[in-house]
């Protein structure tokens, strides 16, 4: 009796399978602390993967070496950034302050209520801020931070863009198969081609959204059109979710400037935008990137903003294209020749 109750089959763990399942843990855990630094390389391969296109053309089309290439693409880069940010800025956060206003959030009024937010203005808030030690050192390290970020992420962008072609002969160091070498480069180039496509389809998308609506809502003479073309803009990057939800400030500030009328034209506005959008520009622009499931990119996206807020937000996507394409080229394709050794073998 006590015969029958022995397991038949012993259970072996082998000391490799251990030791792996260690390495992967002590592995994540030590991305996990350097975080900020893998997501500051992850924006970098994505900067790199949206730009490379433009120093393609610039070495085939202009007869530019590699190196003069990239060089006048940042430049140029760099330069529309800071134009942009002296065109827009102070006009965008005087109408987003007067947007917050507007809607009239509690104790707000009480903080903005003296402040412009001009050029001239900004004597008056040094001023104001001259008596806090602390305040003021907070703010310039902030900003000392973000554009030492900033330009960490050009450098790195550009390194990444000098050593792309030969990116693929790094595995070197880990297999000296010619075989996986040569299935590692086509995963990097099927990377680039969905990652890439899908940024600049993205960034395409959000920039004629933005000027459509600022021109719809000028041309009914919306207050801070400006602002709300921003949100509109900004949250083209929730397909289908986002449209529905820029158009809700827009609407509301319209009613309660114009009244209904205004809100109800606002409101058709909105919706020949978001119709122009589904049936002309998405099949167009995102034809032929990576375009990710409506539902699954909103899905994501809150798994992003849960776990690591806005910055997680911003590359879940990216994130979940290159474990696709690591999935497609490791896993997929090794089922899909099996598969086909089998039906040989028959």
């Amino acid at each position: 009796m006590l015969e029958k109750l022995k397991p038949k089959h012993a259970v072996v763990i082998a000391p490799e399978s251990i030791l792996l399942v260690l390495g992967i843990l002590l592995g994540g855990y030590f991305l996990y602390s350097i975080r900020a630094i893998v997501a500051l390389v992850l924006l970098s391969f994505i900067l790199m993967v949206a730009l490379r296109p433009v120093v393609l053309f610039l070495q085939n089309k202009v007869r530019l070496s590699p190196l003069v290439s990239i060089f006048t693409t940042y430049v140029v880069i760099i330069i529309v950034c800071i134009l942009l940010a002296i065109v827009l800025l102070p006009p965008l956060i005087s109408q987003g302050y007067g947007l917050i206003r507007e809607v009239e959030v509690p104790g707000l009024d009480l903080h903005f209520e003296n402040y412009s937010f001009t050029l001239t203005d900004i004597s008056n808030i040094a001023d104001r801020l001259s008596g806090s030690a602390a305040t003021l050192f907070s703010i310039v390290n902030s900003t000392f931070s973000s554009i030492l970020m900033f330009f960490t992420l050009i450098v790195l962008s550009m390194y990444m863009m000098l050593g792309r072609q030969k990116l693929y002969m790094k595995f070197y160091w880990i297999t000296r198969n010619v075989d996986t070498i040569v299935t590692i480069r086509g995963l990097i180039d099927d990377i680039e081609e969905q990652l890439g496509g899908w940024v600049r389809g993205q960034l395409i998308l959000m920039f004629v959204i933005g000027i459509a609506n600022f021109i719809v809502l000028s041309l009914l003479g919306v207050p801070y059109a400006l602002a709300l073309a921003l949100v509109a803009g900004a949250l083209e990057i929730l397909p289908n979710l986002g449209p529905t939800l820029a158009a809700v400030p827009s609407v509301v500030v319209a009613y309660v400037s114009g009244g209904p009328v205004l809100a109800i034209a606002v409101l058709v506005g909105v919706i020949i935008i978001q119709q122009v959008e589904n049936n002309i520009l998405v099949p167009k622009i995102m034809s032929d990137n990576a375009n990710v499931n409506p539902l699954a990119s909103i899905i994501i996206i809150l798994i992003g903003l849960t776990l690591g807020g806005v910055v997680g937000a911003l590359l879940c996507i990216p994130i979940y294209i290159i474990i696709r394409a690591l999935y497609s080229t490791f896993v997929l394709s090794q089922h899909v020749q099996h598969d086909n050794l089998n039906v040989d073998k028959t």
